[in-house]
């Protein structure tokens, strides 16, 4: 098989479709870029948002007297696990 005449096929990747810097009418550049701003109440509302979920989300399944229990079974010896315990609850989501 024989292929002709490929060139004007291959100008066409080495063009740039993407032009970064545009000249204004007086000579100087713009850069062409993309800009987004954030009040520190949004960003702050946020991050707050977000801790008190983890938050509360830790402290429902971790009080200190399961802690305590838990530290107590790992010191003796007696935590243990099923496997089909973690698989059904990783199932779970």
């Amino acid at each position: 098989m024989k292929i002709n005449k490929y060139g004007s096929v291959m100008s066409a990747y080495a063009k740039s479709a993407y032009e970064p810097v545009r000249k204004k009418q007086n000579g100087s550049s713009v850069h062409n870029t993309d800009k987004a701003e954030f009040s520190s109440a949004a960003k702050a509302g946020s991050a707050a948002g977000e801790k008190a979920s983890i938050v509360k989300t830790v402290e429902s399944f971790a009080s200190p007297e399961r802690i305590a229990a838990l530290k107590a079974m790992i010191a003796d010896g007696s935590y243990n696990i099923s496997a089909e315990s973690v698989a059904a609850s990783i199932l779970e989501g």
